[in-house]
């Protein structure tokens, strides 16, 4: 079957409410998991987002986004129990494949044919994991289109944002007025990433061998999570083989302002935060004083990979550790992680991490490297074997 075929079909079984989902006129099949994410000392109370943005909120005006902030308590539930999907053929599988998705995905919808191609080209079964508050570890409502329609709005009059839409306008409100957030859900994704990896190792699983080679997959922010699994815990992954796709340079090389990914007083807030004051911000939140301070490796991991020129020697040195077994992947056309950002970050002072540039015939961006459509539907499926094919073959 085609891409298009692939994607129609996958999206059309798929349920979360089943355990084991036999994929039509195919050997493989998908297999739910439930995780429950273990919280930690370092993490914020539930309180934290309510009561820091109430600091920041002043307008009388906003109403939505006072109305959103309320509500968001909810979350939390979403972020600690789900289920995520095992693709895989008959048998328990030596090797395994775990893929990261993107920034601010509502949904697998594009990842389950990437995980169906891998699983048939290499054989390995594949773990698709969901970032925190991601996927389903967020409420439905974050997307709802009249709702968050009504908040983009808002935050266009308020704040003067461009790129605002529904898809985005959830997320656009929590990193504009707590950019934090995003630390935090990265230390919590890293935390359940080394779980996972316990789980595994314990033999937890139908289709994986508890014994087995573990490679990593990662799409645009699911690349940066792989940097700081490999950097930051380097014996857990020491025999790891990566591929970094749309992804793979520092924070302050990318450009996160979309309609799909978030909103530009977002993607400005951000870009203070961490970019320009993460330093001082450390300092002046108790949180974040606290994680740093007590534990300095992982947070060095996480400060290197925030601008490329603060702790470039730290940086370097743990990659080069892992150069050999890292392919980066960028597309041509692609505007929120660029083929010079990627590259300015693998191959700085002596790095040299293979960069396989792409690029396709067809319209294409970041969000969509594969764009759906019948009249196109021939032209996306030779882009997609050509990019699947080079990551089965690295992965292999």
């Amino acid at each position: 079957m085609g891409y298009l075929d692939d994607f129609n079909l996958l999206n059309e079984i798929y349920t979360e409410s089943k355990e084991t989902i036999q994929i039509p006129g195919s050997d493989v099949e998908i297999r739910n998991y439930r995780f429950t994410s273990d919280d930690s000392e370092y993490y914020p109370d539930t309180n934290y987002f309510k009561d820091s943005v109430k600091k920041k909120l002043s307008q009388d005006s906003a109403v939505r986004t006072k109305s959103f902030i309320e509500n968001t308590s909810e979350a939390e539930a979403y972020n600690k129990e789900f289920i995520y999907p095992v693709y895989s053929r008959p048998g328990k599988s030596k090797k395994l494949i775990i893929l990261f998705h993107g920034l601010n995905e509502g949904g697998w919808e594009k990842y389950h044919s990437w995980a169906k191609k891998l699983v048939e080209l290499t054989g390995q079964t594949v773990l698709s994991f969901p970032i925190s508050h991601h996927i389903n570890r967020r409420p439905k409502n974050w997307i709802a289109s009249r709702t968050m329609n009504a908040l983009g709005k808002e935050r266009q009059k308020l704040f003067g944002a461009d790129e605002c839409s529904f898809l985005n306008s959830a997320i656009s409100t929590r990193l504009h007025l707590s950019p934090e957030i995003f630390f935090w859900s990265g230390i919590r994704s890293y935390y359940d990433v080394q779980k996972l990896m316990n789980e595994i190792r314990s033999g937890g699983f139908k289709e994986i061998d508890k014994d087995c080679s573990i490679s990593l997959f990662g799409y645009s922010i699911g690349a940066f999570l792989i940097e700081t699994l490999i950097m930051g815990k380097q014996e857990m992954f020491a025999d790891s083989k990566a591929v970094l796709f749309c992804g793979g340079s520092t924070m302050d090389l990318m450009n996160l302002t979309s309609k799909f990914i978030c909103d530009s007083v977002a993607d400005r807030a951000m870009t203070d935060f961490y970019v320009n004051n993460f330093e001082n911000e450390i300092q002046s939140n108790e949180y974040l004083k606290k994680y740093f301070t007590e534990n300095v490796e992982d947070g060095m991991v996480f400060r290197s990979l925030l601008n490329m020129n603060r702790f470039s020697d730290f940086r370097v040195n743990k990659l080069k550790r892992f150069e050999k077994q890292i392919q980066a992947i960028p597309l041509k056309m692609d505007d929120v992680v660029t083929t010079d950002s990627v590259r300015k970050t693998l191959t700085e002072k002596g790095l040299d991490i293979r960069i396989n540039e792409m690029h396709f015939p067809i319209e294409y961006d970041h969000v969509l490297p594969f764009p759906i459509g019948e009249k196109i539907k021939d032209e996306t499926d030779r882009c997609f074997k050509q990019v699947f094919s080079v990551v089965a073959e690295w992965l292999e």
